[in-house]
């Protein structure tokens, strides 16, 4: 659902810091939110307060939100502490091997180039014969 920002209340949190957001930003930039904060009914925060506040500094006035019902202040406060606390980061090995495809998608060899063009074309030789 899309939320007015100016509608989120931010009650205390259990995170303090909240680091750096300029890659975040960044990332909100390029590829827009893709995991929606969580409100309760009364649109208090419950998870994502780094995007929140990234996307306030970005000059957003919506977001996505998931809000949720019937939440006790003991579940809201379980759900924060589940949000920040199970994430796992990548390790070095499988980061490094991500950006190695990522790399090789951006620049293909010369056969994988070749082929492609030949895909292209022989699709468009059939487009003109299906029309």
């Amino acid at each position: 659902m899309l939320v007015n920002i100016k509608d989120i209340k931010i009650k205390k949190r259990v995170r303090q810091d909240l680091g750096d957001l300029e890659a975040l930003k960044n990332s909100l930039r390029t590829y827009g939110l893709l995991n929606p904060i969580t409100l309760n009914e009364k649109h208090e925060l419950i998870a994502g307060e780094r995007r929140l506040q990234a996307a306030k500094q970005l000059g957003w006035t919506n977001i996505n939100a998931v809000i949720l019902s019937n939440m006790s202040d003991i579940d809201e406060l379980e759900m924060e502490l589940e949000e920040n606390n199970q994430r796992k980061e990548f390790t070095n090995q499988e980061l490094l091997e991500g950006y190695k495809r990522l790399e090789k998608l951006r620049n293909p060899g010369f056969f994988a180039r070749l082929l492609k063009l030949l895909k292209r074309f022989f699709n468009w030789i059939s487009s003109l014969f299906h029309r």
